[in-house]
């Protein structure tokens, strides 16, 4: 379609935003900027799942409420009443609902999770930043001032953070959540591999939501979001919730995995973050490299005396990507991020790694 064809009747911002990349991965790549879970579920699990989707009525529309998964992950994940869950096809279409929601800015805390602006963008909102410390920490002060410039009707953080791996300073939010009166979201994706979560402010603060994921622990494919909120705010999604927006496939397989398979995606998780302990180690022995202390499943990695572009490239010719995040804010010059992988991964990864900064092909 030519600029012509499409320049009176599409939005301009839309027209000249680049799209999310779709570019094709040769088979055999090592996937390590991701951040799937490297694990699947056993074979029996699939076996069950085949059987039970395969009776299913695909000629009917399903539940269009997911009534059935809203109560089990709103116990399960939040220890929550089912009013008190909204459901989405993955976090980012709740993301884009909750924006489309706002009447007025976001606010974001960066370097963070580069799909906060693409959707704010997308929707129409207006996006205000502050940054965060030198060492990834939150700055409670900046974005109470960038508060009263900007006005905002939402905060967005990010806890662990993406792309940082760091934990929020639950202090820092509780200051927010006594001194704004909008919302705030804490998107706590990968809780599974940090344990922390900002739940219990809600008790207090009545603005606050939590989304979660079962992306990153292991159902990647389902796309399957979680958000926990006050049952108002829940209503008010649910005026702009497409119908039927989790399809009956989707519903079925996460209600079974998470009925009678929940425990071994939990093994999974607490096998990776000793993974995640194990690379940070030996990358640490490798000169010029700088593993920074991470809550989630993937490492922040700072590369020293070598361009981290050049080094991404180096390893997607290995087979191997990575993400490189080094120009996606000053924050975080010369890092990539890298997704926990299985032992024999992670070694090939860290190998090849070592042998591109000494030179070698």
């Amino acid at each position: 379609m030519t600029d012509e064809a499409c320049a009176d009747w599409i939005r301009p911002e839309i027209r000249a935003e680049s799209g999310i990349p779709q570019e094709p991965v040769p088979e055999g790549t090592l996937r390590l900027d991701a951040m799937e879970n490297p694990f699947d579920l056993p074979p029996e699990i699939h076996r069950r799942l085949g059987e039970d989707l395969a009776r299913l009525p695909l000629n009917r529309y399903p539940d269009g409420g997911a009534s059935e998964l809203r109560e089990l992950l709103g116990k399960r994940l939040f220890g929550l009443p089912s009013d008190h869950i909204f459901l989405g096809n993955g976090s980012d279409e709740i993301l884009q609902n909750l924006f489309l929601l706002t009447p007025g800015p976001i606010l974001l805390a960066e370097p963070t999770f580069s799909m906060y602006r693409l959707l704010a963008r997308i929707t129409g909102r207006p996006v205000g930043t502050v940054p965060l410390e030198k060492d990834f920490s939150l700055d409670p002060e900046a974005l109470l001032e960038a508060v009263k410039r900007l006005r905002p009707s939402l905060i967005v953080l990010s806890h662990p953070n993406n792309p940082t791996g760091r934990d929020l300073d639950s202090r820092a939010v509780e200051r927010l959540c006594r001194e704004f009166s909008g919302g705030i979201l804490v998107d706590e994706a990968y809780f599974p591999f940090s344990g922390n979560t900002l739940l219990s402010l809600r008790d207090t603060c009545p603005s606050l939501m939590v989304l979660r994921s079962l992306s990153k622990m292991g159902l990647a494919a389902l796309r399957l979001g979680v958000l926990a909120a006050n049952p108002r705010i829940v209503a008010e999604l649910d005026k702009i919730r497409l119908p039927y927006n989790l399809g009956i496939l989707t519903q079925r397989a996460a209600t079974l995995i998470c009925r009678e398979s929940f425990p071994i995606l939990e093994a999974q998780v607490r096998m990776i973050i000793g993974l995640r302990e194990e690379l940070r180690d030996r990358l640490q022995t490798i000169s010029g490299v700088a593993p920074l202390p991470s809550s989630a499943n993937f490492l922040l990695v700072r590369i020293a005396g070598a361009d981290p572009s050049f080094v991404a490239q180096r390893l997607a010719l290995q087979g191997i990507r990575v993400r490189d995040v080094s120009r996606q804010h000053p924050l975080l010059a010369g890092c990539l991020r890298v997704t926990i992988g299985k032992r024999e991964e992670n070694d090939r990864f860290a190998s090849t790694l070592a042998l591109i900064l000494k030179g070698q092909p």
